[in-house]
């Protein structure tokens, strides 16, 4: 008995005091407001209702947040409506819809899904992020508010390797424990751990990896991993297990699952890297070479048979080299062997030594986890094979992708309209059951919602600015990529045409009442382009009623009644805006200083003054800012005679400039000087004028 009670006091006293201290602590921590929640939305509320957004912070415990990672901009209610369908997008920068955003697989899903159910409110939400893989995804999932959608779709696959924890990345050590990992995790998220975490990066020498900034997938280009790598055995399995989470956790939380395979770029993405057989003599290394060099010349004047037959040979001394297969795939294929031609390109994915796709075993893991789950709670989708059915003969290439991963409007346009099928199948039953979906063709679906527009064209040349860096130069068909690049380019801009040509296309859409919110936004642009205000204030008003919760058409709107003089019609329109800033400063800060000018034009000097004293008070690092809101404080002073607060604004702002001078936050604002002077010069301070102007 003695013993079993100093055992008890030696568990309460090592074990229990302790959990039960820091979980006190914890809870202290989170009271007082330290750290930030990394769940994927918050609460917030407009007009006295409650609604979600998305948590700008989320992505931060997997990635330094220089590198701005986050999420699309999101908000919808919470309050749930048998009226409407929602449906959740989880994955990568695929399913995020990159590099048309706005032109992404979300929206032509949206826009199926509303001629499918045409009674009901459609949302979709797009919670995808770029670079993340199934452990970012799994968090997501895991964050997502319970009974808030009826449908997920999950498509992710590409980033297992590059992602957090892959042994690609970047900026994580790779851990072979999926617990480690998940225990790592959960860690990050304490409160606690963010305290220590910051206390200790005000202390110690800047991290070269907190420091980031992002640079796309050449920050991967050093991190190459070999098919037979062993670490690879654990990303299928963190991979496999991660999915399964993620469909449980869904279907727990009220959310029927659409899973697809990942389709990528076979035909026409060359290996970014090929890995040489570690026993080669040289010898072996020799003949290749020269095997590789006599095949590229015979392609080159189109002798497929002859290249064929020297690329097989080279694949008897090397048969693990990537582009070996790549370049004996192109030579089947243009001899008609397509079927061989496909299990080359196959092979030639598989041992990409930079491994931004899915490769076959991914794709292969999607389909086994689809087969063990019953319909009522999944639906699987065949991405690849449809895919594959729109080119065929031949292998997905850029006729469905911009690149190795990244999907075009035809690729978003089939993967949406699967998604929507399967969507339909699992609500329709209970409202007609003997109505068939009836789906909207590409063509409608791109005419709905304005593909391609001007944005695309800006699309594209980011691509190609993409492009001139690594990995792409690497590759064997790089010139072929740049070439399709620069015809994408001039076909897409002659599609276009002016803006005079869009808006006249867009007619018939926006008469039959089928545009959404964020045609109705474009719309309104092209209108402010063709300066015809009353076309822009009629799209604002059609996009309001489609969608109220964006910041960016607040700010037009308050831009457009401002230039007519309707300062008390923008004030309430810059006070919701500020719903919509996500806690960060600059647009924060651009309505307050905005709300402030407003107010001094219909004579709220108090209401002004508080508001523009509170852009240096409170968001002193907004330096530009605060000297604009400083200005029109003195500019005020000065036009209403009121030479006492002129003085005291001039004396503030001299202060405020002083300080940013002693801590040396000037640095990030080279035109301190000359703004302080012109300053005093509207204050009438000319001799302070001259002092600011002679400043080094």
């Amino acid at each position: 008995m003695q013993n079993t009670r100093n055992l008890l006091f030696t568990i309460i006293t090592v074990v229990v005091i302790p959990l039960l201290f820091f979980v006190v602590l914890e809870f202290a921590l989170r009271v007082a407001g330290v750290g930030t929640s990394y769940s994927y939305f918050t609460s917030i509320e407009i007009d006295d209702e409650p609604y979600y957004q998305e948590n700008p912070d989320f992505a931060d415990q997997f990635y330094p947040p220089s590198l701005n990672v986050g999420p699309l901009q999101n908000t919808f209610a919470q309050a749930p409506s048998d009226d409407r369908v929602r449906v959740f997008v989880l994955g990568g920068s695929a399913a995020m819809g990159f590099p048309h955003k706005n032109h992404g697989v979300d929206r032509l899903l949206a826009t199926q899904l509303r001629a499918l159910f045409p009674e009901r409110e459609v949302e979709v939400i797009n919670t995808a992020m770029t670079s993340v893989n199934s452990h970012v995804v799994q968090q997501v999932a895991a964050t997502l508010p319970p009974n808030s959608a009826d449908v997920a779709v999950v498509l992710m696959g590409n980033n297992e390797v590059v992602g957090p924890y892959g042994p690609g990345t970047f900026n994580q050590n790779f851990l072979s424990s999926l617990s480690a990992i998940r225990g790592l995790q959960a860690l990050k998220r304490t409160r606690l751990w963010q305290l220590l975490d910051s206390s200790l990066t005000d202390v110690r020498a800047s991290d070269a990896k907190a420091d980031l900034e992002w640079q796309g997938m050449q920050m991967f280009v050093d991190n190459g991993v070999a098919e037979n790598d062993p670490r690879m055995a654990f990303v299928y399995e963190h991979y496999e297990q991660n999915l399964r989470d993620i469909i449980a956790t869904l279907n727990a939380k009220g959310m029927h699952v659409v899973l697809s395979t990942v389709p990528v770029n076979l035909r026409q993405s060359a290996p970014f890297l090929s890995i040489n057989a570690e026993d080669l003599s040289e010898s072996d290394e020799d003949r290749l070479g020269g095997l590789r060099e006599r095949a590229a010349n015979e392609a080159n004047r189109n002798r497929w048979r002859e290249a064929q037959e020297l690329l097989e040979q080279a694949l008897l001394i090397d048969p693990g080299y990537a582009d070996t297969h790549f370049q004996l795939a192109t030579s089947l294929e243009r001899q008609g062997d397509y079927a061989r031609a496909r299990r080359h390109f196959e092979r030639a994915l598989d041992l990409d030594g930079l491994r931004f796709r899915a490769d076959t075993k991914i794709n292969t893991i999607i389909e086994r986890v689809a087969r063990d789950y019953d319909e009522a709670d999944l639906s699987f989708v065949h991405g690849l094979k449809a895919f594959d059915r729109a080119s065929a003969p031949y292998a997905p290439g850029w006729d469905l992708l911009v690149e190795h991963v990244h999907y075009d409007f035809d690729g978003n346009a089939i993967l949406a309209r699967s998604f929507a099928r399967a969507i339909a199948e699992h609500l329709l039953p209970k409202e007609a059951p003997t109505k068939a979906p009836t789906l909207l063709s590409s063509q409608e679906v791109a005419a709905r919602i304005g593909f391609p527009n001007h944005e695309t064209i800006e699309n594209i040349k980011n691509l190609q600015g993409m492009a001139a860096q690594p990995p792409f130069p690497g590759q064997s068909n790089y010139q072929d990529y740049l070439d399709f690049l620069a015809s994408r380019l001039a076909s897409v801009t002659a599609e276009v045409g002016a803006p005079e040509d869009a808006v006249r296309r867009r007619q018939q859409v926006l008469i039959e009442g089928t545009a959404d919110w964020k045609l109705h936004f474009e719309m309104a642009a092209l209108a402010r382009h063709l300066k015809n205000k009353q076309a822009q204030y009629y799209h604002l008003d059609q996009l309001f009623d489609l969608y109220p919760h964006n910041r960016e058409s607040y700010i037009n709107l308050a831009t457009l009644l401002s230039q007519d003089g309707r300062w008390s019609e923008v004030i309430p329109l810059l006070e919701r805006s500020l719903k919509y800033t996500r806690g960060r400063d600059e647009p924060t800060v651009e309505a307050i200083g905005w709300l402030g000018t407003a107010n001094l034009r219909v004579g709220n000097s108090k209401e002004a003054t508080e508001l523009l004293l509170s852009i240096p008070k409170e968001y002193p690092d907004q330096i530009g800012m605060s000297l604009r809101a400083y200005g029109n404080l003195i500019k005020h002073s000065v036009d209403t005679g009121n030479t006492e607060a002129t003085k005291q604004y001039l004396s503030e702002v001299q202060r405020y400039a002083d300080d940013m001078i002693a801590s040396g936050n000037s640095a990030r604002y080279p035109r301190l000087n000359s703004r302080m002077a012109q300053l005093m010069t509207m204050g009438g301070n000319k001799a302070a004028a001259t002092t600011w102007r002679q400043r080094p």
